[in-house]
């Protein structure tokens, strides 16, 4: 699975758009207030955004990428109510105002969004960050997009905005170490390989300090 990396802006979440060009996993923030015309190029055959939580650095473009594409929209059932709020979203940490779109799907654990390319996403809730955050398991090629649950080098998301738990972080995390994982794709810094186990064990541990 060819996966590309898109920033909205400098200062935004990572967004990654999936080789088929249907499935996009966040939004990331929208650079002066518009996408860039290259970008909106090549979000045209976009039909599903996936959010893996519903903070405003990852959800910002939604509105300009919906515009471009006619997307769908798509939140675990957890975060939907969040989406919108400018607090439990954390838009008001960035002087704004959070996006005002609807949602299409509320997703639920272990359900399995098809791809045009082997296999599918399978939604793994991993709740900690907010209450609805999510992974998503590309189990043919080994790969998780991770949102802000756990970073590269043992890092994990906050647990002190809106909903946020270390407790059930911890479970989260866990969970994780169950997959069989070759690569991840953080909703922040570089995707990353290798001794992915390792890194997972460090982000349990931060994890359990923070109780």
């Amino acid at each position: 699975m060819k996966v590309e990396l898109i920033h909205t802006s400098s200062y935004s979440a990572n967004a990654y758009l999936l080789s088929d060009s249907k499935v996009l996993i966040d939004a990331g923030i929208a650079a002066s207030g518009a996408l860039p015309e290259a970008l909106k190029l090549s979000l045209k055959n976009l039909e599903l955004v996936v959010l893996t939580h519903a903070h405003y650095d990852h959800t910002s473009s939604l509105v300009d990428i919906i515009e471009c594409s006619g997307s769908k929209v798509a939140i675990h059932r957890d975060d939907a109510a969040l989406l919108c709020d400018d607090h439990a979203s954390a838009a008001v940490m960035f002087d704004a105002a959070a996006p005002e779109v609807d949602v299409d799907m509320l997703l639920f654990d272990r359900e399995v969004l098809p791809l045009a390319e082997g296999g599918g996403l399978e939604v793994i809730h991993t709740p900690g960050h907010t209450p609805g955050s999510i992974c998503l398991y590309h189990r043919h090629s080994k790969s998780l997009f991770c949102g802000d649950t756990v970073f590269a080098g043992g890092g994990v998301g906050r647990v002190d905005l809106y909903g946020g738990s270390a407790e059930a972080l911890v479970h989260s995390i866990e969970r994780l170490m169950e997959l069989d994982v070759d690569v991840m794709y953080p909703g922040h810094g570089e995707h990353f390989s290798g001794n992915i186990c390792r890194s997972l064990e460090l982000s349990l541990s931060l994890a359990k300090s923070m109780l």
